[in-house]
């Protein structure tokens, strides 16, 4: 075999088998945390920021290369040995694994340091790893919710006297803690008002605007004091730079904020500065950026 011939035959080798087997083993580090947790409690849940589409695509792209190398890889490599090659054929075959190697990779955790995905993968424990997110529809919560006090009524009339009691004196603090937030509005350390403050369920809603645990003290004297305590560090990830969309959603539904900026009682610059003032955001690289929120951003949001 001639020396072209044999490049070209080591090159569609290694596209047909191991680019395949590449990202199959990738794709088996990324998805197996999935199954292992439904084994472990018998109900899907997604992790970080991983979901159906996500999931869906890797998986598709997968299929494609597999598709591609058995059926067109096998037959270049027939061709070549043959000394028939077809070497426009070659060339777009190399480039579509390439296309697909790309994509998939992207879609991955640390995308383009697959060693270091493995290390991480390694290092810490399964708990550590992956943290996953259960969400329960608005059906769901009643029917557990009344299942639970059909339980406690029957368990006993003293316990059930009890619970109301205790429902009671946290309606009671609610609503005091309503009052002293109304009364402490004209002292807020923030320029605009909060609302929608009270009956609040801080871990749903750290959950639903992935806010760290970390930042828990912070968005509660935010919410229900009207203080800044430091500040509230967002931790969804995008491609390329932070996802500004919890940030602003979050501000659009708890504050006035992005309505004054609307009616341009603020500048989009002055709302940046006042949004920036109190939250920060970690970039997919795990970096803390403590300017999330920009006029362009900002801008691309309110249009």
């Amino acid at each position: 075999m001639d020396s072209i011939y044999l490049v070209a035959y080591t090159t569609i080798l290694i596209f047909t088998i191991l680019i395949p087997s590449f990202l199959l083993g990738r794709i088996w580090f990324a998805v197996s945390p999935f199954a292992i947790n439904y084994y472990r409690s018998e109900k899907a849940s997604w992790y970080n920021s991983w979901n159906t589409d996500r999931f869906l695509i890797v998986v598709s792209g997968l299929a494609i290369s597999v598709v591609l190398s058995f059926f067109w890889g096998v037959k270049i490599l027939m061709q070549i040995q043959e000394m028939e090659p077809d070497f426009v054929e070659v060339f777009f075959y190399i480039v579509i694994q390439i296309i697909i190697l790309v994509l998939l990779e992207a879609k991955m955790d640390h995308p383009g340091k697959p060693l270091k995905a493995f290390r991480e993968f390694q290092r810490k424990r399964y708990d550590e790893r992956f943290v996953f997110l259960e969400k329960q529809n608005a059906a769901d919560t009643v029917t557990h919710h009344a299942a639970e006090l059909k339980k406690e009524i029957q368990h006993t009339k003293e316990s059930l006297a009890g619970e109301i009691q205790i429902h009671k004196d946290i309606s009671t603090e609610i609503h005091l803690l309503a009052d002293e937030n109304n009364r402490l509005l004209k002292t807020s350390d923030f320029p605009f008002e909060l609302r929608n403050t009270t009956n609040l369920n801080i871990s749903n809603l750290m959950t639903e605007y992935f806010i760290s645990e970390e930042s828990r003290q912070p968005l509660e004297d935010f919410l229900l004091r009207k203080r800044k305590n430091g500040k509230i560090v967002f931790t969804k990830i995008a491609r390329n730079g932070v996802s500004i969309q919890p940030i602003l959603d979050f501000f659009s539904r708890y504050t006035d904020l992005i309505e004054k900026c609307k009616a341009e009682k603020y500048s989009q610059a002055e709302t940046a500065k006042i949004i920036n003032e109190t939250a920060s955001a970690l970039t997919r690289k795990g970096e803390l950026e403590n300017q999330p929120i920009n006029s362009k951003n900002l801008s691309k949001y309110l249009s």
